[in-house]
């Protein structure tokens, strides 16, 4: 409040008048460096802001451009330059081809084939329970195959052939490759399977197949087993995706380190492991390996 001149001097005379004015001048002038000072602490701020925020876009601007390098490379489940995206942080199922949707254990096998069987396209090829086309798009000689509960093995449904691979209808010495990708985890009687998809092989033929190897698993041992007509679990059942039926399919192994050595017996042939991580050809995740059991070839 503003007092005329006057007023103020007979204030300033007055002893409690004047000790009340001094305290209000000085309230008044502390008052206005504290709005001087808080006013430099919000242009601080907004600044600090600013420059934080630049910061922030340009951290994103260099990992965009990084991903951007990373996800550039080669596919060869669609055979073409790409991009390959991270949908999150399982890459098993979630580091997909922008063109064919292709996963890396998909590419993985692929490119072991396009690498070590030259010429595979030419030859003839089985292959049980495929959820994808990516290897028959490349194989006149190409046939599949799924296990279709109920029905008579070597009879068609849709179209489909009914196959079980532990004890499959074809002649012996059919095929020159048979491929399985993460099947060998659903079997019952896996030792039985290998024995069978060796003996359909022609000599000198492989059997290529993807299953996940456990890493914190030393020896393999079966999650579930017939009993006859009923299913006897182990362990707490789990289920993975099946291409038909109602989507689920039983695990029935959990494979660890003795893997190799273990299905190399079933087949009565030795094993080759591959592992490949390679950004540039999107492969990269978890249980990537790919298993190679070639059958001996006559002579």
């Amino acid at each position: 409040m503003a007092y005329p001149g006057f007023l103020k001097k007979i204030a300033m005379c007055t002893p409690v008048l004047s000790d009340v004015l001094v305290e209000r001048d000085r309230l008044r002038g502390e008052i206005s460096f504290a709005g001087e000072k808080l006013n430099m602490i919000q242009a601080a701020v907004t600044s600090s802001s600013v420059k934080l925020d630049l910061t922030y876009k340009k951290i994103e601007a260099m990992e965009a451009a990084v991903k951007s390098v990373e996800r550039r490379g080669y596919c060869h489940c669609c055979r073409q330059e790409t991009d390959f995206e991270i949908l999150g942080d399982w890459l098993r199922d979630q580091y997909l081809c922008v063109n064919c949707s292709s996963i890396p254990r998909q590419r993985h096998i692929q490119y072991v084939m396009d690498k070590y069987f030259s010429g595979w396209g030419l030859g003839s090829i089985h292959e049980s329970s495929p959820s994808n086309d990516f290897i028959s798009r490349y194989c006149e000689r190409y046939s599949s195959s799924q296990y279709f509960e109920g029905v008579k093995f070597g009879e068609l449904v849709g179209g489909v052939r009914c196959e079980n691979l532990e004890a499959l209808t074809f002649n012996d010495d059919s095929f020159d490759l048979f491929i399985t990708q993460d099947v060998f985890e659903h079997i019952f009687n896996p030792e039985l399977a290998a024995k069978e998809i060796m003996r359909v092989l022609k000599p000198g033929g492989a059997h290529i197949f993807t299953a996940p190897k456990h890493k914190h698993v030393s020896l393999s041992y079966p999650r579930a087993r017939l009993a006859g007509a009923n299913i006897e679990y182990m362990v707490e059942p789990e289920y993975h995706g099946n291409p038909i039926g109602d989507g689920r399919a039983l695990v029935t192994w959990d494979y660890g380190d003795d893997f190799e050595s273990l299905i190399g017996r079933w087949s009565d042939s030795s094993t080759t492991t591959y592992l490949t991580r390679d950004r540039l050809l999107g492969l990269d995740g978890e249980y990537l390996e790919v298993f190679v059991i070639r059958k001996a070839a006559v002579g």
